[in-house]
């Protein structure tokens, strides 16, 4: 009946098993990640149990204090890369309102330029405007110059 409930949840109920070796000792772990990512973890935790019993040697005589001082070492790597993480979404958040605002102002620029290109069209129009009444006129001062004077 559970397993019917987890597959009309649609929860995968696949458990993968893995022999892994922690400080010489062997276990079996069961679980839906890989047999390669629970190999990964239990090498983690291995080094470090290595590395507590190299660094202290009250820890070759308690092994239960090797335990726990590995636990308190991953532990702190955990909070130290949850911190890191945190740090660096902050950094991401703070780009990506940077990358909104900038956008905005080149929004902004982009209308300004259009406006600006709006009015050099105008002031083209106005200026062939004046050119051509500029033309007529001296068309009129140069005929009148031309005719002939009635006597």
């Amino acid at each position: 009946m559970e397993k019917q409930r987890a597959k009309d949840e649609g929860v995968s109920q696949v458990k993968n098993k893995t022999k892994i070796t922690i400080d010489g000792k062997s276990f079996t772990l069961m679980g839906q990640e890989s047999e390669e990512h629970m190999q990964q973890v239990a090498a983690y935790i291995d080094r470090k149990m290595q590395e507590i019993r190299r660094n202290s040697k009250a820890v070759a005589v308690d092994s239960s204090l090797a335990y726990i001082l590995t636990s308190i070492n991953v532990a702190d790597d955990y909070f130290k890369e949850l911190q890191q993480t945190l740090e660096m979404q902050k950094c991401l958040d703070d780009a990506q309102m940077q990358i909104i605002a900038e956008r905005t102002q080149r929004e902004q620029l982009e209308e300004q330029l259009e406006k600006i290109e709006r009015d050099i069209t105008k002031l083209r129009r106005k200026l062939q405007e004046y050119q051509m009444e500029e033309e007529a006129a001296n068309e009129g001062l140069h005929t009148a110059k031309v005719r002939p004077r009635k006597r």
